[in-house]
Parts: C-alpha cells; structure tokens; sequence
C-alpha cells in the first residue's frame, strides 16, 4: 500500500516560492544562462515535492524522494516513535515518525498522511516493531 507524505502548509510554500523564483529569468525576458542552473533546482524540487512517499509490502519498505528510493527489510525495523526531528530526511512535515532499522545503522524519518495505518501494517508484516508507549497514544 502506498502512503504519500504529509505535507506541512509552510513546507508547500516555501517549495512553490522556490520554484517560482526558478522561473524568474523566463518572466523577466533576461539572464537566460541563469535557467541552466535554476531549471534543474525547480525539476528537483517538484520532484521531491510529488514523488515523495512510502510503500509498504508484504516484507519491504520502499521510501521514494523524487527520483531517489530507499528499501528497508521491515523484518529489521526494531521501533518505532513519534517525532519532530528537523533532520533533512524524505519527509515534507514535521509531524514524524522516526523508525530504528538494523538495516540503516541508525534512523529514519518518515512522515506518511495515515501514520495509524502505516504502522499497523509495518506491524502486521513485524509483529516484533516495538512502539513508544507514548507515541502510540497520539498516532
């Protein structure tokens, strides 16, 4: 099942700013060599802004940013808790969930629309993913 990202309404415009300012030298009738970097930077950012999202299956995670995909073996995830980690991650809000993984030395953070269903079927697929006591009462 997919789950796209939940995006926070500063998150969606700072990105359309961005990407708007992109453009800039088109609507200006000037610097045209500017839109060799500018252009790239607005495909990124659109990119990132649609395709990212997650992807449960019956044994892998699959996170999608823009045009970068990341598999995690669910079987590996040990917990799970709530978060507002500001750390860059492929996440567009700060409404988190971060995910402790053997396969990834470390963290993950994620920020799917329906955390509620997102963990029960990392939890079904891993009945041994340990969520925070506190964090499941505000999922």
């Amino acid at each position: 099942m997919y789950f796209p990202s939940k995006k926070d309404i500063w998150v969606i415009i700072v990105n359309w700013i961005v990407i708007f300012a992109c453009f800039t030298p088109l609507i200006m009738k000037r610097d045209y060599e500017a839109l060799f970097f500018t252009l790239p930077l607005a495909i990124f950012l659109l990119l990132g802004f649609f395709k990212t999202g997650y992807k449960v299956d019956e044994k892998t995670l699959i996170i999608h940013n823009g045009l970068l995909t990341k598999k995690v073996s669910i079987k590996d995830i040990e917990k799970i808790k709530r978060t507002k980690n500001p750390l860059a991650s492929p996440a567009l809000s700060l409404d988190r969930i971060e995910i402790t993984s053997h396969s990834h030395n470390g963290i993950l953070l994620v920020s799917p629309k329906n955390k509620r269903k997102f963990i029960s079927l990392l939890k079904e697929a891993n009945p041994d993913i340990k969520v925070d006591k506190n964090s499941n009462e505000s999922f």
